[in-house]
């Protein structure tokens, strides 16, 4: 740790064998470990205290450069890249409704139907449910009368 490897490392400075030989290490001895991490959070820091912004224009020449290259140039063409730089057209409404696809709308529609469907499933199976449940009272009155009936006979 003393010899500065684990900065040189961190940096990509160190050689190959340097390399090598410190992630062999590394597995082995968590306080390399721990160095590397304070290290690399130290840096982190000294970069965001230190930090210099780029001088103006130098965003657009490196767009410029870059739409230079032949597929970003061909792409440009074929106007995927058109979008962003495009200026916004304002569209005057004379139709009050909206189009859809045909296809939304036959989905749109069949979702409807599905839905209603399963509506009513639900207030079937709830009314089903609740006439269950008054048979059940019913049968639970009955069989009250019946056993205070044969237990009041018993007596």
């Amino acid at each position: 740790m003393q010899s500065g490897i684990v900065e040189s490392y961190a940096l990509g400075l160190a050689t190959p064998e340097e390399v090598d030989e410190f992630e062999q290490l590394l597995p082995h001895f968590p306080e390399l470990k721990e160095a590397l991490s304070d290290f690399e959070y130290h840096l982190e820091l000294f970069s965001i205290d230190h930090e210099i912004p780029p001088p103006p224009g130098v965003r657009v020449k490196i767009e410029e450069r870059i739409r230079e290259m032949p597929d970003v140039r061909r792409a440009y063409r074929r106007g995927y890249y058109r979008r962003q730089h495009a200026e916004y057209v304002r569209a005057e409404v004379t139709d009050p409704y909206i189009r859809v696809h045909k296809v939304w709308r036959t989905w749109f529609i069949i979702f409807c139907i599905v839905s209603k469907i399963f509506l009513g499933l639900a207030i079937y199976y709830f009314v089903e449910y609740r006439h269950a449940q008054g048979e059940v009272l019913q049968l639970q009155r009955q069989l009250d009368k019946t056993q205070g009936a044969s237990g009041g006979a018993g007596k």
